[in-house]
This record gives C-alpha cells, structure tokens and sequence, in this order.
C-alpha cells in the first residue's frame, strides 16, 4: 500500500483540476488505459506524465529506446498542469552566496549556467514545436514588500552580476509605478531579465504530443503501487497489471508516495500551493489599480505571493494554501489568498474570481533539487525538489536524466548541486507538525520583520 503525506483529497486522479488551465487548454492529446489484468513489458517505465518524465520519456525515445510513461491520473494532472506558469529561475530557496559557501563559486556558476538554459530549452521546445503556449513576459520582477527588504534586492542583483550573467535592473517605487507595477506594500523592485510566463498546460500538451510521435506509451488512471528489483530488471504493479522494465524513472515530485521507493521517505517536504484567477480586467479598471504590465512578478516575503497579469487580461494571484488536505482546509486557503489580493490589489476588491484550485510544490530536506540515480537502487532513477519552479528545470532535469540513462552524459554536467541527494529532515514523521510552525514563524517575520 503506497504512504501518503497529506489525506486522500490530494491525490483524487479521476479528473483533472478545475483550473483555469484546464478551461483554457482546449482538447489535451489522448492516452492509453492499461489493461485490467496481465502483463506489459517496456524498456524504460516512467512513473509521472508531467514534464520531467514526458522529458525523459522524449530523450529516451529519440534515441532508440522503447519507452512508456505511468500517470496516476493522466499528463499534466499533478504540478504539471496547476503550477503558475512562471518558466524561470529559482528551483532552489538558497542564494548564489550560500551554494557557493557549500559548494564553492565554480559550481554555483554551474548551476546558474543550467537555470539558464533550463529557460532556453523551454523556449527553444516552444519555437520548434510550433505551440502557442500564451507566451509573454521579459523576465520578473521581485517586490520589496517592506522598505528593508530593499537591501536584499541590492544583495541578490550583486550575486546576479558575480555568479550568472543575467541582466538586472533595480526599480525604485517611482520607477515601478512608471511601468504599471502598483501594488500595495511594495518600497522597490528587482528586474530579473530571463524568463517568461506561459500557459502551462498548453506546453505540457505539446510536448505529450511530442512524445507521442516518437512512440512513446502513455498510460493514464495508470498509479503504480509496487516496485520490485528482481535482479534482471523491475517489475512494477498497476492494480492486476504486472509492467516488467529493465530501468525506472520515478518522476511524481511533491506527488510522490514516501514508500515509491522507501528512499523517498522523510526527504521531500510537499506544500500546499493556492492559484485565483478573475476575470478578464477592462483597460480601465488595470489603470484604477495602476498594474499594466505584464511582468511575472512575486514579493519578498517568505510566503510568498507570485502574480502577473495574463494575455487576455485576467489577473492570476497565487502563494501558498491550505496546510492539510481537506474541503474545509482548502476553503480556508481561498478565503486567505483572496484577502492578500484584495489587500494588495485593491482596485480589484469585487472583481469576480472565476477560477481557484491548489497543487503541491515540492521542498526537499537540502533545499535543493535531486537529478540523478535513487541511492541503493541499481537503475531506479529521478529528478525532484524545484521548489515550485519546475516548469524549466523539470524539463531540463528530464532530458539530462535521458542522457544520464543512455551513457551520454556525465554526472559533471549535473554538477555536485544538483547531483547531491538530499538526506531525511529531522524527525520527518513529524514534518507537517514542524512546517505548520514554520509557517507561522515566517508569518510573524513577513509581517514584523
């Protein structure tokens, strides 16, 4: 029996999430059922349609191997299809300072050298395919959510300038209400000039389809509840269907089962993430409230806030849910997320909120993501913990976790920050118990600090 962290209602897979993506996304490509009973046998079993193991999948597939992806629900149902949209860097909590504390500046280079072109294979995916993903956005901009944490920006735009080479530009408060950036509680700003926002679900579909043309197997309502070494390959259990591989991709994130395999157990540390969309905004009721741009944007608190305005002109606001799973915890999200917007976006107090649903982010115990082998297991592998920026570096994670199976990459191309497994948190059967403190410490800090 698979472990789970949260109650049942975080993983109900019969139906996708009633999001504005899902609304928006038009037919999604279809997938194949597995069979009620027997057997199937693959080359490379991948647990999880989003876009690291549709990445994988696709690498693995371009190269000759046989490959078929295993979704609890169907592509885009988890993180995938629920996340903000935002293709960025950030897939670690930590600065470019504190990486290169622990792992020294050549490294952090690295690993900014990756971010980067995590956001480039995105793009270059978009472009090549052809998907009108709603692309837009030169960058984000971080908001000084108080007048002390300007600071801070100054800090991260001189990391930027010693560790990567993005472009930044600080913003006083005048300068952001000149490009149509007004929010309340914001003292300045940070550009961060890379990255772009998108349409989720519409890139998970083109790449799904990718996938497809070049024979990959997609199999929907398809968990897989067991996974044995049986010392000549794996043998995988879907209900009375026995999947025989001869390598694994577990690719589930912050869906991920403590006991699929046991190694997860205690390292990850899934969150609760909340997302509002409105209806689309008239050109006079943005100028009322003074926001016209449409940057991604996210402020400096710990529990952060992210928000940008979407190309049809509906607003998305989005920062961190419900610390359980059920109704009443996720009414009680909505009804939080909501007064932050209205606080922040007053203008917009009774504007009609058309859409609300939650997903899980992942954290994992370092703080950092994980790319490469499952340690104990022959060739069991993953890629997990972006920390709620996935979009890029999930995709990217997959098509190095491709090149790591074929024998065509080497783990210096991962790097020791990426390559590093995370260890367990401390008394990690109590995490929940600790996050909800947690939260209202950075609460109190948000606020009073």
């Amino acid at each position: 029996m698979l472990k789970r962290l949260y109650q049942p209602l975080a993983y109900q897979t019969q139906t996708m999430p009633d999001s504005y993506w899902a609304a928006s996304a038009g037919p999604l490509p279809e997938c194949e059922m597995l069979s009620a009973e027997g057997t199937f046998k693959t080359g490379v079993a991948i647990i999880g349609g989003g876009y690291t193991g549709l990445s994988t999948a696709l690498e693995l597939a371009e190269n000759g191997v046989e490959v078929a992806v295993f979704d609890a629900g169907r592509s885009g149902w988890g993180a995938s299809g629920r996340n903000g949209g935002f293709c960025c860097i950030g897939g670690s909590p930590l600065s470019y300072a504190e990486l290169g504390l622990r792992f020294g500046e050549d490294e952090t280079r690295h690993y900014a050298r990756l971010q980067r072109q995590s956001i480039d294979l995105v793009a270059s995916r978009l472009d090549n395919w052809g998907i009108d993903a709603d692309r837009h956005s030169d960058g984000e901009v971080v908001l000084a959510h108080k007048p002390n944490r300007i600071a801070e920006l100054h800090e991260e735009d001189a990391q930027h300038a010693h560790f990567s080479d993005i472009d930044c530009q600080f913003l006083t408060r005048e300068q952001l209400h000149e490009r149509g950036l007004v929010a309340a509680d914001t003292y300045g700003g940070l550009h961060v000039k890379i990255g772009f926002g998108l349409h989720p679900l519409k890139y998970l579909a083109g790449l799904h389809q990718q996938c497809l043309a070049k024979g990959v197997r997609i199999f929907e309502q398809a968990m897989i509840e067991d996974l044995k070494d049986t010392g000549k390959g794996y043998e995988l259990r879907s209900a009375n269907t026995r999947i025989s591989a001869q390598k694994v991709v577990i690719a589930t994130n912050g869906y991920s089962a403590e006991n699929l395999p046991d190694w997860i157990g205690g390292r990850l540390m899934p969150v609760f993430s909340g997302i509002l969309v409105t209806r689309p905004l008239s050109d006079d009721e943005l100028a009322e409230q003074g926001w016209t741009s449409d940057l991604m944007a996210y402020d400096s608190r710990i529990l952060l806030h992210y928000f940008r305005k979407l190309p049809d002109n509906r607003f998305m606001f989005g920062g961190r849910g419900g610390i359980t799973a059920t109704q009443s915890a996720f009414d009680a999200g909505k009804r939080d997320l909501l007064h932050h917007f209205n606080r922040i976006f007053p203008a917009w107090r009774d504007v009609e909120i058309t859409h609300h649903w939650n997903g899980l982010a992942c954290l994992s115990q370092s703080f950092r993501p994980y790319i490469g082998r499952v340690p104990g297991h022959r060739d069991v592998w993953t890629g997990l913990g972006w920390h709620g920026n996935g979009v890029a570096l999930g995709s990217l994670a997959g098509q190095m976790l491709g090149k790591q199976i074929l024998g065509t990459g080497k783990p210096s191309d991962i790097g020791t920050i990426l390559g590093t497994p995370p260890d367990r948190f401390p008394l990690s059967r109590f995490r929940r118990i600790g996050r909800s403190l947690a939260y209202r410490y950075y609460g109190l800090r948000d606020r009073f600090a």
